[in-house]
């Protein structure tokens, strides 16, 4: 039976909508929130037992700083497949930060907190 907190999945996740972190975490530009939230849910039904943090994460991202609205035209290349045509936009390095947290909390609610730890 695998690990279902593995936090290395939630980076590959972010990694692969281009949430990949740049050297010294400057992380340029937007991404539409609702890939973000769609690929957290993903995430969250592979990761049955950590609900709470995914449920914290999805959070985070509907009270980050909006980053712009973007309308796109009905007729326009850009719409089509879209139902909704008015995209939030959030900012990319923020996004990247939520994933990095989320992995570290998975990380940390997956390890052995059994271990004594000697004082002195």
């Amino acid at each position: 039976m695998s690990d279902t907190r593995n936090p290395l999945d939630v980076l590959a996740a972010a990694r692969a909508i281009g949430l990949d972190p740049a050297p010294a975490g400057e992380s340029f530009g937007t991404i539409e929130e609702e890939v973000v939230l769609e690929t957290l849910q993903a995430l969250a039904d592979a990761h049955p037992g950590a609900a709470d943090l995914f449920a914290e994460a999805a959070a985070r991202v509907q009270l980050a700083r909006s980053a712009g609205v973007e309308r796109i035209e009905p007729g326009s290349v850009f719409a089509v497949g879209r139902d909704v045509l008015v995209v939030q936009l959030r900012y990319r390095s923020e996004m990247a930060e939520v994933f990095s947290d989320l992995a570290i909390d998975l990380a940390l609610a997956g390890a052995d907190h059994t271990d004594e730890v000697a004082v002195g």
